[in-house]
């Protein structure tokens, strides 16, 4: 039977990335090292376990069935082994180690999200923490959770994954925007019922279409889509089209003269934003430190010092 040693794991520690990035030469910034030396570690990994990994050519690349079942296993390998460590440190008291944390875009001006002054206290703890945090819409948060690209992540989320605990945190305001180009800028709209609107193009988000609007706007057929709330701007400030933005990320225009509110108690609607981390995973030192922070920011009651999740 074949034995692992540290230079097994390292080119594993490649393979995954490789797989994780789409290939050789996306994986070189990831890695930090060329795609000769990623060439000589994967071909070396292949060797040592007897299979192909992947196929490279005119056609990109792909995992081989070998592959996505080495992928898997080394996945799982990883997160124990995160889970031994975490162990260790928890029985040393220590508060040391990585917090892969994602947000959805434009929560820095939500007045309520508490986030920086989480981080703030969690960074004046004593202990070596690292972090690294990515800025996703909700459905690549989710699925980045899920496949332990993340260990936390936070975001307005349609619907539940099975797979994933989801904690409210707080709500934001979404009002339906127009700017000042637009034809309905200069109309009184306070009475405006989604009838009034069926004649207007909607901006959609992306991770949404498809599915009925919360305002219950019809918004097929728009022609515009983004999965970031600036690309929404950016459609709206154009004036050919209407779409719901965050109050506070409007804010800034709707002072300017740039953009309207268009009757918002009748044509908004509340999202509730959640903290999400995998079903059954056992959470690092830090981890518990960064809900406990954030969670004591946001005024939420916390059960035992920490944020509890199914096993």
């Amino acid at each position: 039977m074949m034995k692992l040693d540290n230079l097994d794991l390292r080119q594993l520690r490649v393979f995954l990335t490789v797989a994780d990035c789409g290939g050789f030469s996306q994986a070189q910034a990831e890695l930090n090292i060329g795609i000769s030396t990623i060439s000589i570690q994967m071909s070396d990994l292949e060797t040592r376990l007897g299979m192909r990994l992947c196929q490279r050519g005119r056609t990109g690349f792909s995992l081989t069935k070998e592959g996505e079942r080495v992928y898997s296993a080394a996945k799982t390998l990883f997160s124990q082994i995160d889970g031994f460590n975490n162990e260790i440190h928890g029985l040393r008291q220590e508060l040391s180690g990585k917090l892969l944390l994602g947000i959805a875009d434009n929560l820095v001006t939500h007045p309520n999200a508490s986030i920086s002054r989480s981080l703030h206290h969690l960074f004046n703890m004593e202990g070596k923490i690292e972090t690294a945090i990515s800025i996703l819409s909700p459905n690549l948060l989710e699925r980045e959770v899920l496949d332990q690209r993340l260990d936390i992540a936070i975001g307005a989320f349609p619907r539940h994954l099975p797979g994933l605990h989801y904690q409210p945190l707080f709500t934001e305001n979404q009002i339906l925007y127009c700017s000042k180009k637009h034809p309905l800028f200069h109309i009184n709209t306070d009475k405006f019922t989604p009838q009034d609107l069926a004649k207007y193009k909607v901006a959609q988000r992306g991770y949404t279409a498809g599915r009925p609007h919360p305002s219950n706007i019809k918004t097929t057929g728009s022609g515009a889509l983004s999965y970031q709330m600036e690309g929404l701007v950016y459609l709206v400030l154009s004036g050919h089209f209407i779409a719901h933005l965050p109050d506070h990320l409007a804010k800034k225009w709707v002072e300017s003269g740039d953009m309207k509110a268009l009757n918002p108690q009748g044509l908004g609607y509340e999202s509730t934003f959640e903290l999400i981390i995998r079903a059954g995973t056992h959470p690092s030192p830090v981890l518990k430190a960064f809900k406990q922070c954030l969670l004591t920011s946001l005024g939420t009651e916390i059960k035992g010092g920490q944020l509890n999740a199914p096993s």
